[in-house]
């Protein structure tokens, strides 16, 4: 019998062998996804064309309303009943209110036109009223709400008929209208029951303190309330004339120094008003703003403080957007310390003790009438700059910072000074004169994404 042979089969393991290949591959992968990563976590650099144009600025402020007003006083004493409407205009001998000694009579009265129906024209002048106030609603100002109601039943009396009040007259006994009192118009106006003590003052007699409106509260006179013999019950403006006074700083002055005309809008208000502007002392020796306006004056009668914003000359020059503005800090060396070849004579100290005179060309980022400007980098603090030909010594201390932009014309950030004339939260105007920048230039609109030498890919 023959024997089997063994087939036990032993697998040959192959040795491991480091492939260069896949290992440059990898490194050229990981490398390409830092750089993918980078490329797209890093803010992308965006270039500004400059151009030229311009910039109106606006300037808030809390302004006081001063008219020609006059102040009737009270007949006598009693219920008070009024006749026409708060802001409607009024002639000389026209019914304004009544007075009712006893109050029977004024009951009665509102017993007879309590049954009046409004004419259709009327009913239509009414809710246009409503409308507009619904209009200019403010939810942070709900006090004016009561303002709306007085005027509304202040514009319901005006509307009844004149022959319910003769009709009511004629069946009333001698002896109870002797107890009624009507009064008229002395003078010709525009009529407003809002008073707050400040009738009467003119622009000189303005203080600070008139600006205070808690010490001035507004009270608005309605009819049916009982008011005492010589207690003022309505004003008259007889003028269309008025005055807005605004309290201004040092900066407004100079900022108003030649404006004799100004354009303003009034919170709460679709108009556009246009009035003389003077600065003038009030009583008091403190610098005030006085606006004369000629027109809209019956639109505000009624109200004695107004938000206004006003809107200044516009200001031309080279316009930049405000995210291309920079700092940069600067040493401010006098104009005189330079040679007449623009060098400095900058004191230099050997490792000896001897100290000398160096002449080096300096980088100038701007120059003005009186001083030139120093990279700050490029000099250290406490260094002495020399004046030719003299002994005077001038010593680098405090640096200042000075605005500016990069320009990258030549593919690369290079700072440019410019002097800023006007701005606002998007846009910069500046001199075309001062500034070392022109019309096409391009610049870096994020300018915190780069620093100055950085070469720029656009």
């Amino acid at each position: 019998m023959a024997r089997r042979r063994s087939t036990k089969i032993i697998k040959y393991k192959k040795p491991w062998n480091l492939n260069v290949g896949v290992i440059i591959f990898m490194f050229i992968f990981v490398y390409l996804l830092a750089c993918v990563f980078t490329y797209m976590s890093k803010e992308k650099v965006r270039i500004y064309e400059v151009t030229q144009g311009s910039l109106t600025d606006y300037a808030d402020y809390t302004a006081l309303i001063l008219r020609e007003e006059t102040v009737a006083a009270c007949e006598a004493t009693g219920y008070i009943n009024y006749y026409i409407r708060d802001g409607r205009k009024t002639g000389v001998n026209d019914l304004v209110y009544t007075i009712d000694e006893t109050g029977r009579i004024l009951e009665l009265f509102k017993q007879n036109t309590g049954q009046s129906i409004l004419p259709a024209e009327d009913l239509k002048e009414f809710k246009e009223e409503a409308a507009r106030y619904a209009l200019t609603y403010d939810p942070m100002e709900f006090s004016t709400v009561y303002d709306m109601k007085s005027r509304m039943q202040s514009a319901l009396l005006e509307y009844v008929n004149a022959s319910v009040l003769e009709e009511f007259a004629s069946q009333t006994a001698v002896t109870e209208l002797e107890t009624f009192i009507k009064s008229y118009a002395a003078v010709s106006g525009v009529v407003c029951m809002a008073l707050d003590g400040l009738e009467g003052m003119t622009p000189e007699q303005v203080t600070q303190e008139a600006f205070d409106s808690s010490k001035h509260p507004r009270k608005l006179l309605v009819s049916g309330e009982q008011v005492e013999q010589g207690a003022p019950v309505y004003k008259t403006v007889s003028s269309e004339k008025w005055y807005l006074i605004f309290q201004i700083t040092e900066g407004d002055i100079i900022r108003f120094h030649e404006t004799n005309t100004v354009k303003l809008s009034v919170k709460g208000s679709p108009l556009t008003l246009e009035g003389g502007l003077e600065i003038y002392t009030g009583a008091d020796g403190n610098t005030y703003g006085k606006i004369t306006l000629n027109r809209y004056m019956v639109q505000f009668v009624d109200t004695r403080y107004v938000k206004i914003q006003i809107e200044t000359e516009d200001v031309t020059g080279l316009k930049v957007p405000a995210s291309s503005v920079v700092y940069k800090s600067f040493y401010k060396v006098p104009r005189s310390y330079l040679t007449a070849d623009n060098e400095l004579l900058v004191e230099v100290y050997g490792e000896d003790g001897s100290v000398s005179a160096e002449k080096v060309t300096p980088v100038l980022y701007g120059t003005d009438q009186e001083n030139c400007y120093l990279d700050g980098s490029d000099y250290r603090a406490g260094q002495f700059i020399l004046k030719e030909n003299s002994n005077d010594r001038f010593q680098l201390a405090q640096t200042e910072q000075l605005p500016g932009i990069y320009n990258v014309n030549k593919g690369y950030a290079v700072f440019r000074k410019i002097r800023i004339l006007e701005e606002n939260v998007e846009y910069c105007i500046i001199s075309i004169q001062e500034s070392a920048v022109s019309i096409y230039d391009h610049i870096v609109l994020n300018a915190g994404a780069v620093t100055e030498g950085q070469i720029i890919y656009y």
